[in-house]
């Protein structure tokens, strides 16, 4: 096989080949990715002799990769191995294929193995104050939602197997949720309404609504509620100096709970803009409260702010993987929604301080 010379493996030798202003090219410069993997350099030795394991650095970068363009392990080695700028950005020399989708696998197996799913949370929050100490700007305002994710298993199938055969579930972690009703008719041409229900996880995510950023997540199963999965994050999550960064937080009805919106504004300090049940506004000796509540013109501005974090929802479904989890267990589904959120906020980070946008590759 034809060898390049020495010279010729450094970066310099990509210049003939690819795009200057791509989005890849501007990322590898814009964050330093040898810190960011600096806490997993003590997984880069072989404990049990021989071949020395893959640098850390590039086995994060092609696992980032992974969900950055929404690719399966074996997708992500073929792209790194045949993708110039692909490559260009995993530092690999041109001529050198990358790791295959087990060395991947096992890459990620070992970080949760040994680090658990708290670096992953922790690159999350080390990528924003990079991103602030870069000048991006946070907004004020903040919206909170929770997406839910079905579960890898056939869950019918699944649900099948443990009724006529004891088989124990495929997926302990995953859990039935409901995800709102809708209006079937029935045999006989009458309209009922049913309820959508899903089996999964839910992504509990706070999102400043300036950019679309995501600031805070919480991973649940998908029967948790999404007023208990909010109060997780927003009160225990999230640190003093992030809650602080909040002034306003608008969220939908779910989230409608006077005793909750109470703590928020006079315990917590945050103003909050919710859209209320009719439970609230409609019944009650208190109702004329929060009638005028849903009045307060400036709440109101606030509230058409909620859009960014459904928005944020979709980008993270359709673009990074959380439609569907990767794995099975509550701990690896932690680890793919942090990852897609890293993967979201990444694309607009290099998007605001570059006004270059992601494209498929």
């Amino acid at each position: 096989m034809f060898q390049l010379p020495n010279s010729y493996l450094a970066k310099e030798v990509y210049k003939s080949f690819i795009d200057p202003k791509h989005f890849l090219v501007k990322l590898e410069s814009l964050l330093d990715w040898h810190d960011l993997a600096f806490p997993l350099i003590e997984m880069a030795k072989n404990e049990h002799g021989g071949r020395p394991r893959y640098a850390p650095v590039l086995m994060l970068k092609m696992l980032f990769l992974s969900f950055l363009f929404n690719l399966s392990d074996r997708d992500t080695e073929f792209t790194a191995t045949n993708n110039l700028l692909a490559k260009y950005f995993l530092g690999l020399p041109i001529n050198e294929a990358a790791p295959d989708h087990s060395s991947l696998s096992r890459f990620r197996d070992q970080i949760l193995k040994v680090k658990g799913v708290s670096f992953f949370e922790a690159l999350f929050r080390e990528v924003i104050l990079k991103a602030k100490d870069h000048g991006v700007v946070f907004g004020m305002v903040a919206a909170l939602d929770a997406t839910h994710t079905l579960s890898k298993v056939n869950a019918p199938k699944d649900a099948h197997l443990q009724k006529e055969y004891g088989a124990p579930p495929q997926d302990p972690d995953a859990k039935w949720g409901v995800k709102g009703s809708e209006t079937k008719v029935t045999p006989q041409g009458k309209k009922i309404d049913v309820l959508k229900t899903f089996h999964g996880y839910k992504a509990h995510l706070l999102a400043e609504t300036k950019h679309g950023l995501i600031t805070g997540l919480y991973a649940t199963p998908g029967n948790t509620a999404d007023l208990d999965g909010g109060d997780e994050l927003i009160h225990r999550i999230l640190t003093n100096e992030e809650r602080k960064e909040i002034q306003v937080l608008t969220a939908d009805k779910a989230y409608g709970c006077p005793v909750w919106i109470n703590m928020l504004e006079k315990h917590t300090g945050i103003t909050t803009a919710f859209s209320l049940p009719k439970t609230m506004t409609e019944r009650g000796y208190r109702k004329k409260k929060w009638q005028d509540y849903v009045k307060d013109p400036n709440r109101i501005v606030f509230r058409k702010e909620r859009y960014i974090v459904e928005r944020v929802n979709a980008d993270l479904k359709e673009n990074h993987s959380l439609r569907r989890s990767r794995y099975l267990g509550l701990i690896k589904y932690r680890l793919q929604m942090v990852m897609a959120s890293l993967a979201h906020n990444v694309k607009l980070i290099v998007r605001i301080l570059t006004g270059v946008t992601l494209r498929p590759i």
